[in-house]
């Protein structure tokens, strides 16, 4: 199967970018919207999302990515927020209160579209050892060995397990 990432923007042209860097490695699904956002998430298998905290062209004020966020710790999806909005309290409460794996400035990202290739990769990377590790317990606990499930196979949050850079 193919490692799956949503993609959340109400920018048409942030959509296109992202999915086009992006698409050569990963099954890209865009929305647009929070209501788009959560029914891609109850009707698909989602391993990552890259969230807008802004989800309304008109709004300045719309803050429904974070309600997505939200969601999405509900689902036990990893997240990346991609914003405009870079206020330190956004960036804490994203991080502290829903887990997000990272939180990327659009600005910065303009100058850089590799940083998101190399963010996504480090994701599905850990994603693939938690994965691999479980499989190893599984098997020796199928041998009957002792065999300890531990927090570190857990797959979400996986910002505790992140390589501080």
């Amino acid at each position: 199967m193919r490692k799956r990432v949503l993609v959340v923007d109400d920018v048409p042209d942030w959509q296109a970018q992202l999915q086009t860097i992006l698409k050569s490695d990963y099954e890209v699904i865009t929305a647009d919207s929070y209501e788009d956002a959560l029914e891609i998430v109850q009707e698909r298998s989602i391993q990552l999302a890259i969230v807008d905290l802004r989800l309304s062209p008109t709004d300045e004020n719309d803050r429904q990515g974070l309600k997505l966020l939200g969601e999405l710790a509900k689902h036990r999806i990893n997240a990346i927020v991609l914003t405009g909005y870079t206020e330190p309290d956004l960036q804490e409460e994203a991080e502290e209160k829903y887990h997000a794996f990272d939180f990327i400035d659009k600005g910065v990202l303009a100058s850089n579209f590799q940083r998101i290739r190399e963010v996504v990769g480090e994701v599905f990377n850990l994603l693939e050892a938690k994965e691999k590790a479980k499989k190893q317990a599984i098997r020796a606990a199928s041998a009957l060995q002792s065999v300890s499930f531990t927090e570190e196979l857990a797959s979400w949050p996986l910002r505790k397990f992140r390589d501080k850079k």
